[in-house]
């Protein structure tokens, strides 16, 4: 029989959290993602630096929310804020590195963001 996988503690505790700031701002987008992160981790959303770029360029100045891990591939040519479970060294560097705001989801719990600013990447 297969043994049954738990999700870290603190994942736990911020799909709460996500689900409490969804109920308290009657804001869709922050349960979205706490059933995103609810996931298995074999299925979690992975993005890469380089899709970020074309999005922004795309749709313009918004908090991009990925709610899975951030990957150092490709390149930046604007700054961008991204919010993101997880940073692999080599994407923080190049968010960072053009001026951008990297965000732990922790963080952005505490944050007061507009549901019209936000585009929550797959």
């Amino acid at each position: 029989m297969a043994k049954k996988l738990k999700k870290k503690e603190r994942t736990v505790e911020l799909i709460i959290k996500l689900k409490a700031k969804g109920n308290k701002t009657k804001q869709k987008f922050w349960k979205d993602i706490a059933e995103r992160l609810e996931r298995p981790r074999r299925i979690m959303t992975t993005v890469n630096v380089e899709k970020i770029g074309k999005l922004r360029k795309k749709y313009g100045d918004k908090l991009f929310i990925v709610p899975g891990k951030l990957l150092g591939k490709g390149s930046l040519s604007e700054a961008v804020r991204v919010a993101a479970l997880g940073f692999s060294t080599k994407a923080r560097a190049e968010i960072e590195s053009n001026k951008g705001k990297a965000y732990a989801l922790k963080e952005l719990v505490d944050m007061d963001v507009n549901s019209k600013d936000v585009f929550i990447v797959q």
